[in-house]
């Protein structure tokens, strides 16, 4: 279907479905069985259409499994879904399973790419055909080709990778010198075979030159042809090593395989394209063509080849020498983007075709469509590597070239040398390791799910080792996060958390519940996820970064004997610092170690630490002349302590003492104010000096009261009866809830009379 069918499609699905669930809404607000009871026809017409939407359910979740190894169950009646509802489920998340995959294809980063409409005659669309995917995990459907081969992989081999190589052509170094073990990175080893040569190797001129880009032939008219026979390598050999320049790409498969399959390799010059099959038998005789890989003169020019490097040496024996990789070129230009997809968009107007993004490439015969998906990939690439080149030269300087960057990161990218990935159960270090997925992932487990974790994920590298499949192909990661949490200890509970359970792992599960159990009761003393410790950084990042931060660039960090802030709590303590040291955890001991400054006793201190000026000093005040203080009083009254009270308004009934007294308050005459203040403050000084008196003759002794709290009641004949002291009289004063409002009724009212 394409999305211009899609959007149509999915509006009248839409509608359809809100349509049904308001009927389904409105039905379930009714009395169905009201109405069974009172009418037959009622009853007849229900059962009918009950059925007909079990048969339906039925038919629709037949559709979902077809094509998978999952059995649809069959729905009679309306008591067979209750019973069923396990298996309706595994359908439902089979499906969402692969929505989530389809998804990941859309967004994911696209590397397969067509010519556009615009380059190419109008494209006939056909249906395609029902290409095996690599998102399935069941059984493969295709013959796996590695039982065919010359030297069959061995998944149980955990020593150093010999290199393939039988001969090596443009040799500076011989090849009994070059598969001579040696230690590197503290263990022993096959060095790189030619990592003298790619260190040794120069350009050709042409790529320091800026010249006009050699235009691409037509995608139709260009020669095509798909290599599976010895004879016709040799032929390709030939013609290969009179070009110039050569693209080169690869189609990789590791669904199927624990370390992956070289599916195709495309070669492509100026003139013409070729796919070679690299599943043949005799695959390991591809290394002929060393006799031009190797060759410096021969650029080489692949996009992205980190891990078309490791391929080409685990699988095919074959090693890249003067290799320009466009992903580089397009970084030092500074590109928003640095995909093939984004190359051939800038350059050639490519729109990208998904069509068979997740094809299985094991098919053979190889279909048409894939053919041509296949060899678009380096169709364009020389044409794309002339406009990068040209703008390197343009844009580089006399201090920073930007060709000689990208030479030497394709120098660097052509050095690594493959591994074969060892299994460490006890840290669960290395790329295929349980540390990092449980790190991404996980939190903090308990000890019991912790120990778990570890034994299912161990368990499946073994499984998938012996039976020379992915690890997603025995059970893929949530299901492995859902075993640790849930930790079965019965055979039901164990198929239910593996749900839906792959054929591999139905066939062992016995042995996977035996682990379980013995990893949960080991667990119980075991140590806990945050006592792992972490990996350490490998030789190739601690190098780089010891390029950048230098020992001298940190010198030894010191802490004061005491601490300024903290006293006598840290004890005196010297961290040297290492060269990686931001790769290490020793980073947080590194801020720890810093003494802290002295802290500021005064304001001005504080502001000469911060910069700031202080302030010019003040003049000093007069000091107020002393007052001799008055004899000592041995009684006081709360009225002699306190302030003046408000004056009482008292009624005038003089007219004569009412205009004075509205004259004193005239504001606007400023001599009459003046007045008025000192005559009140003289007022207020005679009265209070009455008051004192009159409170020293009587004074309340405070020594001698009762207290309040603990006042006993009484009462007497004129006053009532007085309540002891309750300091939770105002709490039990609060005020009450709001009244709770009847609801109304639907369908009544109410009848009111004036």
């Amino acid at each position: 279907m394409d999305s211009a069918e899609f959007q149509p499609f999915q509006d009248k699905l839409s509608s359809a479905l809100v349509q049904v669930t308001r009927t389904v809404g409105q039905l379930s607000s009714e009395d169905l069985n009201f109405h069974r009871t009172s009418n037959a026809e009622v009853s007849d017409s229900l059962d009918e259409q009950s059925e007909r939407i079990i048969a339906l359910t039925t038919a629709v979740l037949k559709a979902a499994t077809t094509g998978t190894d999952i059995a649809a169950p069959t729905l009679n009646d309306e008591d067979s879904v209750d019973d069923n509802w396990r298996g309706v489920v595994d359908v439902i998340d089979s499906l969402l399973e692969k929505a989530d995959a389809c998804l990941d294809e859309f967004t994911g980063v696209i590397k397969k790419l067509s010519p556009s409409e615009e380059e190419q005659a109008p494209v006939v669309v056909k249906k395609a055909p029902n290409f095996p995917s690599i998102y399935d995990y069941g059984p493969s459907k295709i013959p796996k080709p590695q039982l065919e081969f010359d030297h069959k992989p061995d998944n149980s081999d955990l020593g150093p990778f010999k290199p393939l190589l039988k001969t090596k052509p443009n040799a500076i170094v011989s090849l009994e010198q070059s598969l001579k073990t040696q230690k590197i990175d503290g263990a022993i080893a096959y060095p790189h075979p030619y990592a003298t040569e790619i260190r040794a190797s120069e350009y050709p001129k042409p790529v320091y030159e800026v010249s006009p880009p050699v235009e691409y032939l037509p995608f139709e008219s260009t020669t095509a042809t798909f290599v599976d026979t010895l004879d016709g390598v040799k032929e390709m050999l030939e013609e290969l090593k009179k070009a110039k320049e050569i693209a080169i790409d690869l189609e990789h498969h590791d669904v199927h395989s624990y370390h992956g399959l070289v599916s195709l390799m495309q070669i492509s010059t100026r003139e013409k394209d070729w796919v070679v099959d690299t599943l043949k038998p005799w695959r390991e005789e591809l290394q002929m063509l060393n006799e031009v890989f190797t060759d410096p003169k021969i650029l080489k020019v692949l996009h992205g080849a980190t891990m078309d490097i490791i391929w080409l040496q685990r699988d095919l024996g074959l090693y890249m020498v003067g290799m320009f990789d466009t992903f580089h070129a397009a970084s030092a230009l500074g590109f928003p983007k640095r995909s093939l997809k984004f190359l051939l968009h800038k350059f050639v107007n490519f729109e990208a075709d998904k069509r068979y993004q997740t094809a299985d490439w094991r098919i053979r015969p190889l279909p048409t469509e894939m053919f041509d998906y296949a060899r678009s990939d380096t169709h364009y690439l020389l044409y794309i590597y002339d406009c990068l080149r040209n703008g390197l030269i343009e844009n580089s300087t006399a201090e920073a070239s930007h060709i000689d960057y990208v030479n030497e990161r394709s120098k660097d990218e052509a050095l690594q040398r493959y591994e074969r990935p060892v299994y460490d159960a006890v840290h669960g270090h290395g790329p295929g390791g349980w540390y990092d997925l449980l790190w991404r992932n996980a939190g903090n487990l308990p000890k019991e799910q912790f120990a778990v974790f570890k034994a299912v994920h161990q368990w499946r590298d073994e499984v998938a080792r012996a039976e020379d499949e992915g690890w997603q192909c025995v059970f893929p990661k949530h299901v492995l996060f859902k075993l640790a949490t849930a930790m079965p200890l019965d055979m039901g509970t164990l198929f239910r958390t593996l749900s839906p359970v792959t054929p591999i792992t139905k066939d062992r599960a016995h042995e996977l519940l035996d682990r379980i159990k013995e990893a949960k009761v080991a667990g119980a003393t075991g140590p806990e996820w945050r006592d792992t410790t972490p990996p350490k950084p490998s030789a190739k990042i601690a190098e780089a970064t010891a390029q950048q931060l230098q020992p001298t660039d940190f010198p030894v960090a010191k802490r004061f004997e005491t601490s300024q802030f903290w006293g006598k709590v840290l004890e005196a303590q010297e961290i040297p610092l290492p060269p990686a040291y931001a790769l290490t955890a020793s980073a947080e001991a590194l801020r720890l170690s810093l003494p802290l400054p002295a802290m500021p006793k005064t304001v001005s201190e504080t502001r000469e630490s911060l910069g700031q000026a202080p302030k010019p000093a003040e003049a000093p005040k007069p000091k107020p002349t002393p007052v001799p203080e008055a004899e000592e009083k041995k009684y006081f009254t709360v009225k002699d302590l306190g302030g003046p009270r408000k004056r009482k308004v008292t009624p005038i009934n003089d007219p004569t003492q009412a205009l004075s007294t509205t004259a004193d308050l005239d504001d606007s005459n400023p001599d009459s104010t003046e007045k008025k203040s000192k005559k009140s403050r003289k007022e207020k000084k005679e009265k209070k000096a009455k008051k004192s008196q009159t409170a020293n003759e009587a004074a309340f002794d405070y020594n001698n009261a009762n207290a309040v709290l603990n006042a006993p009641s009484s009462s007497t004949a004129m006053q009532p009866k007085k309540r002891a002291f309750n300091p939770y009289a105002k709490a039990l004063e609060a005020p009450s809830g709001a009244r709770k409002t009847k609801r109304e009724t639907p369908g009544k009212s109410l009848t009111f009379r004036q």
